[in-house]
């Protein structure tokens, strides 16, 4: 549960070069690339620009360019995983179903990440896990 810093650097793509076989998508480690009629799209809020899809492109139609200000997203990876189980409507598949949220430190982990989200955010949280304990955690 270390913070998750990007590097100075955003996969741009070039359309004209670009083949749209999707390998760029399969190997983005933080699944931060869709494939949108045909085309690689990068959600640049949570890229890290770690190079892997250009590395990987077969036309070389990702190049890193240079980002404006480097960020740090997510503040750690628990924060990371909560937000994309709440997004995918999976929170509690996410907490019951995997072996690392098993313990007491991480579980404290997922209820302080959910307690520090927006009230939007924490109402989707309390929606999909159903859990009096989180209901009497936010209602405080």
């Amino acid at each position: 549960m270390q913070p998750v810093a990007t590097t100075n650097y955003i996969p741009k793509v070039s359309l004209e070069t670009c083949i749209g076989c999707g390998k760029c998508k399969k190997v983005c480690p933080i699944l931060a690339i869709s494939m949108e009629e045909g085309k690689p799209v990068i959600d640049e809020e949570i890229c890290l620009g770690c190079g892997v899809c250009a590395r990987n492109c077969p036309t070389k139609a990702i190049a890193l360019k240079c980002r404006p200000v480097q960020v740090i997203t997510p503040v750690n990876s628990t924060h990371r995983f909560v937000l994309q189980a709440i997004e995918k409507g999976t929170l509690q598949n996410l907490i019951f179903d995997n072996q690392a949220f098993a313990n007491h430190r991480a579980m404290a982990a997922v209820f302080g990440t959910i307690l520090r989200l927006p009230p939007m955010k924490q109402a989707l949280a309390r929606t999909q896990f159903k859990s009096i304990y989180l209901d009497k955690l936010l209602s405080v």
